[in-house]
């Protein structure tokens, strides 16, 4: 089975079942890094949906989210992949779903003068 098929076999896994991440997510973010691209994109964005139904803590789903915000910035297409899953989160945090929380990202951009 190639890498490709491997992560994405992974990330179904955990679409159809959020509580496999915890076995499934040291081989799915090596597979990631590996893979790249859209397949990259695919397993993360399953990691995000998996903590969404569970969240570990009030933070949790804000951080993975911006996270990959940072890590795709640079990819507009990838990027706009993921507004869907951001305005997920907002409705969710709206209808009090999730919490809502502000993460604030250490190496923000510098202020203007």
């Amino acid at each position: 089975m190639t890498a490709h098929a491997r992560l994405a076999a992974l990330a179904a896994r955990i679409d159809a079942d959020p509580a496999a991440l915890p076995a499934a997510r040291h081989d799915g973010d090596a597979l990631a890094e590996a893979v790249g691209g859209e397949p990259g994109l695919r397993w993360h964005v399953a990691v995000v949906r998996a903590v969404m139904a569970a969240p570990p803590d009030g933070d949790a789903v804000r951080e993975l989210y911006g996270e990959l915000v940072d890590r795709y910035r640079a990819e507009p297409d990838l990027l706009a992949q993921l507004r869907p899953l951001g305005d997920e989160i907002r409705r969710r945090e709206a209808d009090g779903r999730l919490p809502s929380a502000m993460v604030v990202r250490s190496d923000r951009r510098p202020r203007r003068q």
